[in-house]
């Protein structure tokens, strides 16, 4: 495997994406709701940590307390890995609460308004270099949806080729932005920016359906593009429970 490859010590991904993926990448996890992309989230955070890499999340759907929680419960050590200087967040999420005063958690590294572009670029560029993240680490952008709404699509293509141009490509950091396509709109915007990016990976809730007599929920995943690596190009069936996202291999009889 080349060294400019990272490999996700994920179930799923290790079963889609063999090889990894390019370290210069920008890669889209698309879905709506319920899909799996939080869980999958977690547990790619999960590896990035375990493997002493630093990891930079912008948190714009959420604020970053609830954040640092979900990532505990997937047993991720974002305290030791913030006490080391591995990670923080960037807290795009706050500047909507009226009447606060300081950082809304302490592993905040800077609060900015996803509407203000620049200064948003600025900060994640800031931080990067910060951490030394050339050629290591990722930087997590949870979720495009609030640029989205906040910017015209022009902005919101220059925001992509941006991040893309001078974080994944040129610091060679992996960047992961996830996308909710709940509605049409949001899909339309995928379809918009998906030649700007190196991967787009897929989800999907398959309602009604679950895993034997657990009732386990069942989801599948479709590596949509990736680029310079091989992957699964078909739908793939997972699980998500504590221990991770585990792909579903059902045997078919002869």
């Amino acid at each position: 495997m080349p060294e400019s490859n990272l490999m996700l010590e994920v179930d799923i991904l290790l079963y889609v994406l063999p090889e990894g993926i390019k370290r210069n990448s920008l890669v889209i996890i698309a879905g709506e709701g319920g899909s799996g992309k939080s869980a999958l989230l977690a547990n790619i955070a999960k590896s990035v940590v375990k493997n002493n890499e630093p990891l930079l999340y912008l948190a714009l759907d959420d604020d970053p307390a609830t954040i640092v929680d979900q990532l505990i419960s997937f047993n991720v050590d974002v305290e030791k890995a913030f006490n080391e200087g591995r990670f923080g967040i960037i807290d795009g999420f706050s500047y909507l609460i009226k009447g606060k005063k300081g950082k809304s958690h302490p592993m905040v590294l800077d609060e900015v308004n996803p509407g203000d572009l620049d200064s948003l670029v600025y900060s994640l560029l800031k931080h990067v270099d910060y951490f030394n993240m050339r050629g290591r680490g990722m930087v997590m952008i949870d979720s495009l949806n609030e640029i989205m709404i906040t910017l015209d699509p022009t902005r919101i293509i220059e925001f992509v080729k941006t991040i893309r141009a001078n974080i994944a490509k040129h610091r060679g950091v992996t960047t992961i932005a996830t996308l909710h396509t709940s509605t049409e709109d949001f899909l339309s915007y995928l379809l918009n920016i998906e030649h700007l990016v190196d991967g787009i990976i897929e989800m999907q809730t398959l309602k009604d359906k679950n895993l034997g007599e657990l009732q386990i929920p069942l989801r599948q995943m479709l590596v949509r593009k990736m680029k310079g690596v091989p992957h699964r190009a078909v739908w793939t069936l997972f699980t998500i429970d504590k221990e991770g996202v585990k792909p579903v291999v059902i045997k078919t009889s002869k």
